[in-house]
Parts: structure tokens; C-alpha cells; sequence
């Protein structure tokens, strides 16, 4: 899926003096208008542009044509024509329209909009991970509690649906970051899920290892999440996809070998049903393999 976007610098008289807006044209996709009311130039008649929403981004990309912002994975950097994100006092961040893997990213206007809507609403957010459920009518916003060297990134989701967006660290201010931040990238870790979270599609779990009589023993405490590499393979031993004759599959290691899918592992957390697992990480930081571990 290809996107392209304009970018354009006007100016407008607010009240007898000149401010420099960057304005923004949305990127293809499904973009929608944004909050901010057409403007036009005073030195010239051009088409109306949409504005960038208070609390985005302050100042578009300068100089040459540019490009479409889009990254090798197809993710596109709207904060490469809007400016970068972020709440009062907290670390500016680039906005990224995530494309998801059935082809669709949300459109840079609208993913401005969803982001200047959940800063305005963080005074009733709730919880630690500042949580907003209903920005723009569908979309569920959420802070990364666990991104490390990333304060205030945020991850957005439509529930129900493949849309999302969220807010990275960028290298320099206005460029697209070289890396993102990414915790357990290329690993193998024993966990302990504890559930999931549906508005932006990642599993919680802790870190563990064997306690005595085999049960599970947290590492740090914490409660990390990630999101489930699409089509990744989930393997039962007992009870995540159990067989209808009761067979216990596993490995010589205790590890479940029994086919299973993401939808059963799912049901499974979103039930609040605890589920011990060997998980597999891929190089970007998403969940590709969870075998369960068996205990009697």
C-alpha cells in the first residue's frame, strides 16, 4: 500500500499577529478530516487545508519535495509533515500510522486527531497506563508503561478492528526515528500471561522461573506487554487447546507440541485464565511462537 502526502507551510493572522501553522493534507488510507476548521492563505487563494489539531504536531518538515514518510515495514511517519506528538511537559515524539498486516493504516489527519483528542482527555484517563477508551467514538488510547527510554509513548486501537497508531522516539527532532524502542526483541523467555488487552492487541505477562514443586516464580515483579506476531503459532499441552480424549502433548523439555491458535490463547486471557508459556520474540518485539508450559 503506497501513500503519498503534500507538504505545506501557510500563514495565518490570528488577532492581528503572523503565526507560522503547519498544515497538513492527509496521507492516504483512512483518513478522515480532522477537528481543525479550514484555513485559507491571506496572500493568496488556494484550496482550503486541513490544520493540524491543537497538541500535535507545531511545525511541518521544511525544504524539498520530501516522500511519503513510509517506512520498509510500511508504516508511514506522519510527524515528517505534521511536526512531532506529545503531552505538556513530556518528551515529543514522532507520530506513526501502523500499518497493519491486512493493508490498512489509519490516514495522518485522522491519527493526528485521535492523538490531540487523547492528550486533551489524559485529566480523566484512567490508571497508571492512562488509558482513554473512547476517543473519536472507537479508538482506545493507552500509555506503554514498560517502553524503556520512552516516556509517554503511546499506543492506539480501534477494538475489533486492525487500525492503530502510536508514538516513537525519533532521533532528532523532526526526523524519522532509526530504531524503535523495543524490549525483549530476538528472545526466549518463560512467562506467565495475565491477560490481554484488546484495545491495542497485546498480551500482559510477567517473567518467571521454576519455583518449588514446579510452580512458577516471578523474575521482577513486573508486568510487560506485546502484541502477537499475525499468524504466529501457539502449541497446547494440557488445558490452552486441550484434546478431546484428555492427552497431555509435549515435548521431552515439558513444552505443549499440541496445535493451537492465537484465537484459543486469547479466549484464554481475556477469560482471566492464567497460562504458563515458553514465548519466542521476533526481531520487532512481537510474539511469534507461545508453547505452554505443562505442570501436573
Amino acid at each position: 500500500m503506497k501513500f503519498t502526502a503534500k507538504k505545506t507551510i501557510k500563514m495565518a493572522v490570528v488577532g492581528g499577529a503572523v503565526a507560522a501553522t503547519a498544515l497538513l493534507s492527509a496521507c492516504s488510507g483512512n483518513g478522515v478530516a480532522g477537528n481543525g476548521s479550514p484555513v485559507r492563505n491571506a496572500a493568496e487563494t488556494a484550496a482550503a487545508a486541513e490544520q493540524v489539531p491543537e497538541g500535535a504536531g507545531q511545525g511541518a518538515a521544511s525544504g524539498g519535495t520530501g516522500g511519503s514518510g513510509a517506512t520498509s515495514n510500511g508504516d508511514v511517519n506522519c510527524s515528517e509533515h505534521g511536526g512531532q506528538v506529545g503531552a505538556p511537559g513530556r518528551q515529543k515524539m514522532d507520530l506513526i500510522a501502523v500499518a497493519a498486516t491486512d493493508g490498512t493504516t489509519p490516514g495522518c489527519t485522522e491519527a493526528f486527531t485521535v492523538i490531540a483528542e487523547y492528550y486533551d482527555k489524559l485529566p480523566q484517563a484512567e490508571g497508571p497506563g492512562e488509558r482513554v477508551l473512547d476517543v473519536r467514538g472507537r479508538w482506545t488510547c493507552a500509555r506503554q508503561a514498560d517502553a524503556a527510554g520512552a516516556q509517554g509513548a503511546v499506543v492506539c486501537g480501534v477494538p475489533n478492528d486492525s487500525l492503530q497508531l502510536e508514538t516513537r522516539p525519533a532521533g532528532g527532532t523532526g526526523q524519522a526515528p532509526d530504531k524503535q524502542v523495543r524490549k525483549f526483541p530476538n528472545s526466549t523467555h518463560s512467562v506467565q500471561f495475565t491477560g490481554y488487552d484488546a484495545d491495542v492487541r497485546m498480551a500482559r505477562f510477567q517473567l518467571t522461573v521454576p519455583g518449588k514443586g514446579g510452580d512458577a516464580r516471578p523474575v521482577d515483579g513486573k508486568t510487560y506487554r506485546l502484541p502477537l506476531q499475525p499468524g504466529g503459532k501457539v502449541f497446547s499441552a494440557a488445558t490452552l487447546c486441550p484434546s478431546e480424549s484428555g492427552t497431555v502433548t509435549i515435548d521431552d523439555a515439558g513444552l505443549g507440541n499440541g496445535p493451537c491458535s492465537q484465537d484459543k490463547l486469547i479466549q484464554q486471557l481475556t477469560e482471566g485464565n492464567p497460562v504458563r508459556a515458553q514465548i519466542s520474540v521476533n526481531g520487532d518485539d512481537r510474539i511469534a511462537s507461545v508453547k505452554e508450559i505443562y505442570h501436573p
